[in-house]
């Protein structure tokens, strides 16, 4: 398995596994359909932001695919958009703040006094 973690392919194989028993059939002899309906429950099981279930699942299914020759298009998975999230910036009050409150800590004097 080329460029992945032997961790990162049992995480594939574990949620493709549970997608099979789900159905009682191999992936690829599922019709389309049924993975979307199966990937539609997941994402709306789903309790947290990252969904990160749902994420693999797919992942483990383009991985199926790809080992047995077959297009991304066979069973239409979803594209999965990568969320950019800019870092949060501190206003300079908030700095002031933040530097306030750790007055006559060792590391306030150690930011504060230079060497």
């Amino acid at each position: 398995m080329q460029g992945k973690s032997p961790r990162t392919f049992d995480n594939y194989s574990r949620h493709v596994a549970a997608l099979a028993l789900h159905f009682g059939k191999v992936p690829t002899e599922l019709d389309p359909e049924d993975i979307k309906d199966y990937l539609f429950e997941l994402q709306k099981r789903s309790k947290t932001p990252s969904q990160s279930y749902f994420k693999h699942t797919v992942y483990g299914l383009r991985f199926l695919l790809k080992t047995e020759g077959l297009p991304y298009s066979y069973l239409h998975l979803p594209a999965i958009p990568k969320v950019k999230k800019l870092p949060t910036i501190l206003s300079r009050e908030e700095i002031w703040r933040m530097l306030q409150s750790t007055a006559g800590n060792v590391g306030n004097s150690m930011l504060c006094n230079p060497i």
